[in-house]
């Protein structure tokens, strides 16, 4: 009989300190400035990613018109990458991990679109900033 109250008190600790140790994150915001050769633009689509690095959920209603943000889903995101749909194609950012490394911060992503003999291109990769008070463009 006390065998059985041990191991029901183990289980009972065990998801306490399950729960305890799960994987919750702070809400991060994402802020989006997209300037330049803006007009093809078709969309931008911000992907939040797990903590197993996996793509969990996107949102394409980021607007190409003017500056705005998002704030990462609740409790489980550790990071995102952004997508910007063109008439030409599809240009990509690698998944930047926060790993909650920054706490509070702002991701300020000022991405400078422009044309060149071969097409559109990014000028300096999205141009990643992070603050704790606000982006240079609000």
């Amino acid at each position: 009989m006390m065998f059985v109250q041990n191991l029901g008190l183990l289980i009972i600790l065990l998801s306490l300190i399950n729960t305890s140790y799960s994987y919750l994150y702070p809400q991060h915001r994402v802020a989006f400035n997209p300037r330049g050769y803006v007009s093809t633009i078709n969309k931008i689509c911000i992907h939040w990613f797990d903590y197993h690095q996996n793509e969990i959920s996107s949102d394409c209603n980021i607007t190409a018109d003017e500056p705005s943000s998002k704030t990462s889903p609740a409790n489980w995101s550790i990071g995102y990458s952004l997508s910007i749909h063109t008439e030409d194609g599809t240009l990509h950012n690698e998944p930047y991990f926060w790993w909650d490394g920054w706490v509070n911060g702002i991701y300020c992503n000022d991405i400078h679109l422009h044309l060149i003999e071969g097409g559109l291109v990014l000028k300096e990769s999205f141009n990643l900033t992070i603050v704790y008070d606000k982006c240079f463009w609000e």
